[in-house]
């Protein structure tokens, strides 16, 4: 409570609503906090407003710590009663959700209770069209119950989560009069009898707000954690492409280090290409070829080497032989890593995340998945935003045919299927939580479906996605904490029934 009593003493003359916990005092029963808001007036602690609704969805695990609410109450503060919900405490209109979580709605019981002015305190992360859709909610409520809301929210990343902020106020006739500007901190007043619309109430679905969001992501986890500085594995391609842009915005380019690992399969385009990268972003490229050192290890390990096709004499050894250039990388990126203080970027996309097309302990390692929640498609989309302007990622990384360039002739299309076929599945499965039928019912191929959310349900696919470093979130229900599978299952899910 300490932080507290400083901001207490710090509200001369205004009003504060301000986010604490605090101890439940009816203790040995139920959990010890209750998750809170302070109400605050000229340096006096009006009292709190307690959470109700303790969600355990996606990221969210209330339950496990708080103690739910067991009244609500108004605060007088200069002739005005205020009702103050804390985040799911305001998400329960049964009026504007067609299917609802909880019976009750803590928000209309303080309307029922005479408040003449509703405010929100939100940590509402952000998702690809979660700020329209929060106007849409602020602005039914306010209209319906006729009286001023005022939805803060926090701005800010922590671990994977980003919060948007892009706060709201809805005047009485429910004309969103403000909205904050996403991704900062914003401090402002509004007149809620101007009767004038904000426009800025943005979708939040675009793809400028998704690098937005990625950017304060990337900012927020490196200086929370104490790291300036930055180093990921440069390829040639298009995901580490995106990525360096997109580290060089929130870390600045004299702190990233973009380090080239040629194979003996790599090309020559693919280094020359991610030079040129370099050059153009300020950003320093080391180049540490890995030739010398597989050899070897094919030689010591008795592994037959990738004939011109990309295949071995079985597959397993082709897939040794291919991880283990993964895993060299991921030893020397892990190695600079230790050496420089720096934290080191995964360069993954969730649509290879998904379907297991990835190495564990080589391009898995790392201490933060930028991109691990944004489908290849999103990323073709970043970089051809990245590129309105002037061609800042060389266009021949982004017109060049996907290769993890593992083998002679191997490209992504070989073992997935094309992304503008699978992405469109993915984002049903995970993001709108549809069945097989349902998305078989929106024009896909049956066999291609069960195929691919039979490779998503994958034991040993899953086995990976436990490994994966924390993943900046921009999805409902992405790939990391908010989605729990367990690895054991024999569940399959069959083509024909």
């Amino acid at each position: 409570m300490q932080p507290l009593e400083k901001i207490i003493q710090a509200t001369e003359g205004i009003t504060a609503i301000v986010g604490t916990v605090r101890p439940n005092e009816l203790l040995p029963t139920g959990r010890r906090l209750y998750n809170s808001a302070a109400i605050i007036r000229d340096r006096k602690l009006l009292g709190f407003a307690d959470k109700t609704l303790l969600p355990e969805y996606d990221v969210f695990d209330d339950p496990r710590y708080f103690e739910p609410a067991r009244e609500r109450q108004l605060f007088a503060v200069d002739g005005c009663q205020l009702g103050v919900a804390v985040c799911e405490d305001f998400w329960n209109d049964k009026t504007f959700w067609k299917e609802r979580l909880y019976a009750h709605d803590p928000a209309d019981e303080l309307i029922d209770l005479g408040a003449q002015m509703l405010i929100s305190i939100n940590a509402s992360p952000f998702n690809k069209g979660k700020m329209g859709q929060r106007c849409a909610m602020v602005s039914h409520r306010a209209k319906m119950a006729k009286l001023p809301i005022v939805f803060v929210n926090l701005v800010g990343g922590n671990d994977g989560i980003i919060f948007d902020g892009a706060s709201i106020v809805s005047d009485a006739q429910g004309r969103i009069v403000l909205q904050a500007p996403p991704f900062e901190e914003f401090f402002g007043t509004v007149d809620l009898d101007c009767g004038v619309a904000d426009q800025r109430c943005l979708p939040g679905d675009d793809i400028e707000t998704i690098r937005s969001a990625l950017v304060l992501g990337i900012r927020d986890y490196a200086r929370k954690n104490r790291f300036t500085k930055a180093v990921l594995g440069l390829s040639g391609g298009i995901d580490s492409a995106v990525v360096a842009v997109l580290a060089c915005e929130g870390l600045g380019a004299e702190n990233v280090l973009s380090v080239m690992m040629p194979s003996p399969y790599s090309s020559r385009s693919s280094v020359d290409d991610s030079v040129e990268l370099g050059g153009r972003l300020g950003m320093k490229v080391i180049e540490r070829p890995i030739t010398n050192a597989f050899e070897l290890l094919v030689k010591e390990l008795d592994l037959p080497a990738a004939n011109a096709t990309g295949a071995t004499g079985a597959a397993s050894s082709s897939h040794a032989t291919e991880n283990l250039q993964s895993r060299l990388r991921g030893n020397i990126l892990m190695t600079i890593s230790n050496a420089e203080g720096r934290l080191l970027l995964s360069t993954g996309n969730k649509s290879e995340l998904a379907l297991g097309y990835c190495t564990l302990y080589g391009d898995t390692n790392g201490g933060l998945a930028v991109i691990g929640d944004v489908l290849k498609t999103e990323v073709y989309s970043l970089a051809r935003l990245i590129n309105r302007g002037s061609e800042i990622i060389p266009n021949a990384i982004i017109e060049k045919r996907p290769s993890a360039e593992l083998a002679p002739g191997q490209f992504d299309d070989q073992s997935l299927p094309p992304y503008g076929e699978l992405d469109p599945i993915l984002k049903m499965y995970f993001e709108q939580k549809a069945t097989p039928d349902e998305i078989i019912a929106a024009g896909n191929d049956a066999s291609m479906v069960f195929d691919i959310l039979n490779r998503v349900e994958s034991p040993a696919n899953e086995f990976k996605r436990r490994q994966l470093p924390p993943t900046l979130i921009i999805s409902r229900n992405a790939i990391g904490i908010g989605r729990r599978r367990p690895i054991t299952h024999r569940y399959h899910r069959p083509s024909q029934c």
